[in-house]
């Protein structure tokens, strides 16, 4: 939207607005505006055309983990017929804008997975289960629309056997409540040091590997081995799993197959539904992952082919656009 339509919408919502900045623009369709009201005050607008959907699970997910003190943004007011929450404004340090391997960062990490536990116990009523069928339906869209529509290449008959392994070591994992896209561009730091978590409104019930997928296989830093494994220890002593790190490791591995394959499906989808190339330049990085965490036992065919064929002609369709 253009700033007059932002501000008569926030008018009609009875909030007197002289600025708006848009903030982002999400894979569902949610815009995000900051706005200043005449006294200096700034809130966020979130705008998702009801067409599309609407913020009733956002709220209902904020109400609970606000009540057991998981730190996210209180909504001041909402209005479902114009498809709008305007909501405290948590500022602009996102931890996707901060280096995670600088000295003054380093407690980040281990501070997410602390706020990580917290939502995975956090007792949040009628919130969706996925399922068998869920999981694989978004593993399949990396064949069918990343590999056949977005490339126009044949899928490679081993992905049928590496789906059915994702969701055999899937279905094996712990089970908790899952963010369903725990990455720091969600994760906020708040001027007092404590994290807050946005645009949670997919929570759910699944296997805790998807989530720690999100934080600990990043699109765009690499965490040193030993710290991902200190961080592995910390998260098992927090939920007293009495596991050692490279148990849970294999929970984020095949977290992290699943939700890559998930990621390029749907990423190339918003491209070519709308021709919006949202995160297209993450592409390259999120299939390198995908590859790299590939057991090389029984899918060395699988991984040429993601790494010759596939990695090829993501290169040219990318120049093209």
């Amino acid at each position: 939207m253009i700033d007059s339509e932002v501000i008569q919408i926030a008018q009609e919502c009875g909030f007197q607005v002289n600025n708006v900045n848009p903030l982002k623009l999400e894979a569902s369709g949610r815009e995000y505006y900051r706005i200043t009201n005449k006294s200096g005050k700034t809130f966020v607008l979130c705008y998702l055309n009801p067409s599309l959907g609407t913020h009733l699970k956002f709220e209902h997910v904020s109400k609970f983990l606000i009540e057991q003190n998981v730190r996210c943004p209180n909504i001041i007011y909402s209005n479902a017929k114009l498809g709008v929450t305007i909501q405290e404004d948590l500022g602009d340090s996102s931890l996707i804008d901060l280096d995670p391997l600088a000295t003054e960062n380093i407690s980040l990490l281990d501070k997410s997975i602390a706020v990580l536990v917290k939502i995975q116990t956090a007792n949040v009523p009628q919130i969706p289960k996925l399922d068998q069928d869920n999981l694989l339906e978004q593993m399949t869209r990396f064949e069918n629309i990343f590999i056949n529509d977005f490339l126009s290449l044949e899928k490679h008959a081993d992905l049928e056997n590496i789906k059915k392994q994702a969701i055999e070591e899937l279905l094996n994992q712990p089970w908790m409540n899952c963010h369903f896209d725990f990455e720091r561009r969600n994760l906020m730091l708040l001027d007092d040091g404590e994290i807050c978590i946005v645009d949670h409104q997919d929570l759910c019930s699944g296997p805790v590997g998807i989530d720690l997928a999100g934080i600990f296989i990043d699109h765009y830093v690499r965490y040193p081995d030993k710290t991902v494994m200190n961080s592995l220890d910390y998260y098992s002593e927090l939920h007293k799993f009495d596991l050692g790190s490279n148990i849970i490791f294999e929970w984020v591995r095949w977290g992290a197959i699943q939700r890559n394959m998930r990621i390029l499906g749907t990423l190339s989808k918003i491209y070519l539904d709308t021709n919006r190339s949202f995160r297209l330049k993450d592409l390259k990085t999120i299939l390198n992952n995908f590859i790299e965490l590939i057991p090389d036992n029984n899918f060395k065919d699988l991984k040429d082919y993601l790494s010759g064929e596939v990695q090829e002609r993501l290169q040219i369709r990318l120049n093209q656009i």
